[in-house]
């Protein structure tokens, strides 16, 4: 019955993943841009982020909303931010590395940014304060769908008790109800062009 259980859950996952990408291929670059701009203006009134932080986010791929104008707000706002590079020696593991405005990012071979790892920025995920989480969808439990590789879920239970987790995407991206597993974390707030949610003060 639990094989069952499993089985049904994986494909409904597999359903939705595929339902929302599709949507999400879709999407303008201007759809992209002002996704990522109105979720920037959001975090620049947040209240735990009127004081600096070490911020870990992720670099805008395959229609993710855009982190340009998040990163571009950040850096404003005075915060250390860090960025994930896929640890290619080991499946489903990723680091952060500490990024400045103007350093180059190089592309992976799965075509997505990443920072240099330079040895003097690498950060541990217990220094991160607040963790910005991209998602495939979510639903109003604070429960995330993610790409399907766990690199997310990994990084989430790592990090600092203490660290804040904050979902970002758009509004199509809200479903009534995710099927989730044993390992998946839920995040603290969900940030879209049009809502913030809050499920953990």
């Amino acid at each position: 019955m639990e094989n069952n259980k499993y089985s049904e859950n994986k494909k409904r996952r597999i359903a939705l993943r595929q339902q929302i990408l599709e949507k999400r291929r879709n999407l303008s670059a201007l759809d992209i841009e002002d996704g990522g701009y109105k979720v920037a203006q959001e975090l620049l009134k947040h209240e735990r982020l009127q004081k600096n932080c070490i911020i870990g986010s992720y670099v805008s791929a395959c229609g993710e909303l855009s982190s340009r104008p998040i990163h571009k707000v950040l850096f404003e706002m005075g915060h250390t931010l860090s960025l994930p590079r896929i640890d290619m020696d080991h499946k489903g593991l990723m680091d952060f590395f500490i990024y400045k405005k103007d350093d180059e990012l190089i592309e992976n071979r799965f075509h997505i940014l990443e920072p240099a790892p330079i040895e003097e920025n690498y950060l541990s995920f217990d220094r991160l304060e607040v963790l910005i989480v991209p998602l495939v969808a979510f639903d109003k439990k604070g429960n995330r769908l993610g790409m399907g590789g766990g690199f997310y879920d990994r990084a989430l239970k790592k990090i600092s008790s203490q660290c804040l987790t904050i979902g970002v995407g758009y509004d199509f991206q809200c479903l009534d109800n995710i099927p989730i597993e044993h390992w998946d974390m839920p995040l603290d707030e969900i940030i879209t062009p049009t809502n913030h949610y809050i499920f953990k003060n």
